[in-house]
């Protein structure tokens, strides 16, 4: 998702976006579950992120499926279907979404399927004024606190970890970044992840628990990994001989 014609747009109120945003997603194939025209978007902010500790492990493990995936999917995997679209966001949304409050991670009462824009300034070589970049874009918000697993697709300065790992927002909004849109109603999350499902010629539970059984695998990856590591840093050196 790194351009859409959103960013075309040479001047514009908040408004004229959103109500271009709303255009555009029904014309790219996707829903809302209500009129934008007929409302102020939130401009959602930084908050801090609450979640269980019994429950966080789940929760990063869950966030950081969702993250690597949207960053090495094959044009194999049913993610492809909806790059040109300008859908990924969506997508991975609504993965992250189920994944989180059908195990038990968060109560669904509390955590909303958001559909909006983004937007940045990027620093202009040639010009003292900076240009901005925008475009079509989803995210979760539990309580008012972002959720975000697809922010390295848009470009975002600072959107990788130091080992070059797709960051997440959590909760903190980085500088300079802008996430407008609207709390969607529960019946378009589970449109979408219905669709979702029958795109990929299989029921909803079955797609959701394929999607568990690869979060858990790549868990799994990963915690040998560092157990060899670990390990591997604790055994002491041999004896150089002489």
């Amino acid at each position: 998702m790194e351009t859409t014609a959103v960013k075309h747009m040479k001047s514009a109120t908040r408004s004229d976006i959103v109500g271009f945003v709303y255009d555009q997603l029904y014309k790219l194939g996707w829903k809302t579950s209500f009129n934008y025209y007929m409302y102020r978007p939130i401009k959602f902010l930084d908050k801090y992120l609450i979640i269980p500790e019994a429950n966080l492990a789940e929760f990063n493990k869950f966030v950081n499926y969702c993250c690597l995936l949207a960053k090495n999917y094959t044009p194999q995997d049913e993610a492809a279907r909806y790059q040109e679209r300008y859908g990924l966001s969506i997508y991975f949304s609504v993965v992250l979404y189920w994944l989180l409050i059908s195990y038990g991670v968060i109560n669904e009462k509390r955590l909303c399927f958001c559909q909006g824009y983004y937007s940045f300034a990027v620093p202009d070589e040639h010009s003292r004024n900076p240009k901005y970049r925008a475009g079509l874009h989803a995210w979760l918000s539990l309580n008012g606190s972002v959720i975000d697993v697809t922010l390295w697709q848009l470009g975002f300065p600072g959107s990788k970890t130091p080992n070059d790992m797709p960051a997440a927002i959590k909760g903190k909004i980085p500088d300079n970044l802008n996430l407008i849109g609207f709390e969607e109603n529960k019946s378009l999350v589970k449109e979408y992840a219905r669709q979702f499902a029958k795109d990929s010629g299989t029921t909803f539970y079955t797609w959701l628990n394929q999607h568990k059984e690869k979060a858990d695998l790549m868990d799994s990856v990963r915690k040998l990994a560092q157990e060899a590591e670990i390990e591997k840093q604790a055994k002491p050196a041999g004896r150089r001989s002489l």
